[in-house]
């Protein structure tokens, strides 16, 4: 603890005390940190993350993350205890030639995130997105995965109305990916996407088609359809992209789902039943007021249907505080053990 407080000092003093940020006494420094401490199935773990990035004029940005600052504290450090610098970019917005619209161009470490089925791509390299023409908008990148692999990439967006986006992307790496994600919102109450990615020499694809349809203030109903080959594995595909508990894509599935989520202003009920695999996964979450404090009870759990038996089954209470803190302590009833968290998100 004390290696990594020493660490993040020194990184930020350097920063904030360095010659440039004292020639520029309009330089604005932000960033992010974000800490949690989990204890899960006997295991107690730290993670931490930390991004700083500073405005170095008008249209100029530079910032930089810091990885390995995971703990388990059953066992040693991971990655040995060394802290490093996972990424390292300046970002600029403007136009390439003067009278042109504006575009934004990344050098260093990239933010790619076209589509979590193909293309989340952060290794080092260059970037230029957000080129508009008209309804339609552009990306590209061509970045370094080592010192004899090369990635590189582009996107097309599309969008002539509100109610229609469609985009492409394409990542050549080891092999071609391709990706098609399209939405459509026909009426106020209803909504339709998919998506179509495959790898084209190992013929692996995976095919979503899902249908969302308000048919009461209070209640919304959901159907999909899943065809995902087995060994559906792109290079640069991140299922848990933003979504840790609930992945874009599994393989093997195949075949269709139906859900529905009933809200109120202090009850959240939701049931998504998959017949490819006959699960059905529920959950109940109630706001409660105690002394002047908001909490949550949660109710999770998944039952198989075709073995008549729970297959999962967790019970919790969770707190946000007004300072970012989030507190949690469950109970799971399967293998009988309890489960605490504790995280702290900052912005500055």
């Amino acid at each position: 603890m004390k290696r990594i407080i020493a660490f993040l000092t020194a990184a930020i003093m350097i920063i904030v005390l360095s010659p440039v940020a004292i020639a520029a006494p309009g330089l604005e420094l932000g960033g992010s940190f974000k800490t949690k401490i989990e204890y899960e199935k006997k295991q107690l773990t730290g993670k931490s993350e930390l991004s700083l990035e500073t405005l170095m004029g008008e249209d100029l940005k530079a910032g930089f993350s810091i990885t390995g600052l995971n703990r388990n504290f059953n066992g040693p450090w991971e990655n040995g205890g060394i802290i490093s610098v996972d990424k390292m970019w300046l970002e600029t917005r403007g136009p390439l030639f003067p009278g042109t619209s504006s575009i934004v161009t990344r050098l260093g470490g990239l933010g790619i995130a076209y589509s979590p089925y193909t293309a989340i791509v952060g290794e080092n390299g260059i970037s230029v997105d957000e080129i508009n023409l008209g309804p339609a908008s552009l990306g590209a990148f061509y970045a370094w995965d080592g010192p004899n692999s090369v990635v590189q990439g582009a996107r097309l967006a599309f969008s002539p109305v509100d109610a229609l986006k469609i985009q492409g992307s394409m990542v050549k790496a080891d092999q071609v990916y391709y990706d098609l994600q399209a939405e459509v919102a026909p009426a106020d109450f209803m909504k339709l996407t998919g998506v179509y990615a495959t790898e084209e020499t190992d013929k692996e694809h995976a095919m979503k088609v899902d249908a969302a349809v308000q048919v009461l203030r209070d209640l919304q109903v959901r159907a999909g359809y899943r065809d995902i080959t087995d060994n559906f594995s792109p290079k640069y595909g991140d299922p848990n992209f933003k979504e840790p508990k609930v992945p874009y894509y599994v393989p093997g599935q195949k075949g269709f789902l139906v859900g529905a989520t009933f809200k109120q202003p202090d009850l959240v009920v939701e049931g998504n039943y998959a017949f490819f695999n006959e699960q059905l996964n529920f959950s109940a979450t109630r706001t409660l007021g105690l002394g002047g404090i908001n909490f949550d009870a949660v109710l999770e759990g998944m039952y198989k249907v075709n073995a008549s038996e729970m297959g999962n089954l967790k019970a919790g209470v969770k707190y946000t505080a007004p300072n970012g803190l989030n507190l949690s302590v469950g109970y799971d009833f399967i293998v009988q053990q309890p489960s605490a968290s504790v995280e702290l998100q900052m912005a500055f």
